[in-house]
């Protein structure tokens, strides 16, 4: 059975420094890459055919979620691993309407960001499924006419099926979907800033 090909896709060069030497020495992984942005991950998406990305959140230019629902859209695109400094349940809704297939807080023990790679490339995901009221605290400040677009990228239907559905174009569903990731990622951090209390 070939290695898994990994991607890492993080801003911090020591974090990618640091990522690709562990995926290097890891049995049945081969690491093909690591990049600091959304440019260096499709070119090298495009040039090394990874199995799996592991993308950081929060890139310095640009954003994890919105990378990760662009590279989704590619046909026949990667597994891909969002990486995060924080996981809760209201992130998890963003990262799934992203089509993320795992998530992993950066805090976790290595075997558990080993172990999500594993899983996706096999075709399973370790990301948690939000319960109702995460899904209504997230979409609360979206509007009515996102929500059935919201509950179909959740449900993972594929862009052109939502807009044959809402009798759409693919290229209105991806602005909306991208424009709904974003509004919910500004709810949230809202919300993390009134936790700090700042």
């Amino acid at each position: 059975m070939p290695p898994i090909a990994v991607l890492v896709v993080d801003d911090h060069p020591a974090l990618r420094a640091g990522l690709l030497g562990l995926l290097e020495q890891e049995p049945g992984i081969r690491c093909v890459g690591a990049v600091a942005d959304e440019r260096g991950m499709v070119r090298a998406v495009r040039r090394e055919r990874p199995d799996v990305v592991v993308l950081d959140y929060a890139l310095g230019r640009g954003d994890g979620l919105g990378a990760c629902f662009r590279l989704k859209q590619r046909p026949d695109p990667p597994a891909v691993v969002l990486y995060s400094g924080y996981v809760d349940g209201v992130f998890a809704v963003p990262a799934a309407v992203a089509q993320a297939d795992a998530i992993v807080v950066k805090s976790a023990p290595v075997q558990e960001l080993l172990d999500a790679i594993r899983a996706v490339a096999a075709g399973g995901g370790g990301l948690v499924q939000p319960d109702p009221e995460m899904m209504h605290a997230a979409s609360s400040r979206l509007q009515d006419h996102d929500l059935p677009v919201l509950g179909m990228l959740f449900a993972r239907v594929p862009v052109d099926e939502i807009a044959q559905t809402l009798e759409t174009t693919p290229a209105d569903i991806r602005a909306r979907a991208l424009r709904m990731i974003g509004e919910m990622q500004a709810t949230d951090r809202v919300r993390v800033q009134v936790a700090a209390g700042g």
